[in-house]
């Protein structure tokens, strides 16, 4: 049986630049942490603005774009 908990950590895409994407993540402690990502790492075509957000599942913790479930 899958199940998913939805990290606290939201991230909004800065910009595109050499395949690096620079964002902002919003933690569960409201704190905003800047991160480098290789845009391999995400599973969708991104555009500055996005938002993303960490899920964990069966212990591997997985980017999903948009926003997370309500």
């Amino acid at each position: 049986m899958k199940t998913a908990l939805i990290l606290f950590f939201i991230g909004t895409v800065d910009f595109i630049e050499n395949g690096v994407v620079s964002a902002e993540i919003t933690t569960s402690h409201r704190t905003i942490e800047e991160v480098e990502l290789p845009v391999q790492l995400f599973p969708c075509e991104i555009r500055e603005s996005d938002i993303f957000y960490f899920v964990y599942v069966d212990g591997v913790t997985e980017i999903r774009c948009g926003e997370p479930p309500r």
